[in-house]
């Protein structure tokens, strides 16, 4: 299984995203492995109004793609990593829930506490 983290939805539903590209060629390469959380799809609600992309769309698209499972220790996992490494409360929380598995991200501040990251931004050199 693959965590995605909140960019990588954001990545497929917003209009003219420089990244939705790669987020898309991750979507079908991971399909059917790939699993979010519900503060994730809340995340994506809290920032539709700024982002300017169609909430219920965006929330069926991510459901499509996506499996939530839950487990409420996560939370004490995240503020633990909040703790010893000094990360927001949402990174904390994608890195607690993600557990062992890679994450999805554009956000290389999880390079910081995991090495199993898959980007979504080109890494290649232009």
């Amino acid at each position: 299984m693959i965590y995605a983290d909140t960019d990588f939805f954001i990545a497929l539903v917003k209009d003219d995203d420089w990244l939705q590209e790669r987020a898309a060629a991750i979507a079908s390469e991971y399909e059917g492995e790939i699993y979010t959380t519900r503060m994730t799809l809340l995340e994506l609600l809290v920032i539709s109004d700024r982002f300017e992309f169609d909430r219920m769309e965006a929330l069926s698209y991510a459901l499509e793609i996506a499996s939530i499972p839950e487990d409420e220790t996560v939370l004490f996992q995240a503020a633990d990593y909040m703790d010893q490494h000094g990360r927001t409360a949402f990174d904390a929380y994608h890195l607690a829930y993600a557990d062992t598995d890679p994450i999805i991200s554009s956000d290389n501040a999880f390079d910081a506490v995991t090495d199993d990251r898959v980007p979504i931004e080109d890494r290649t050199p232009e």
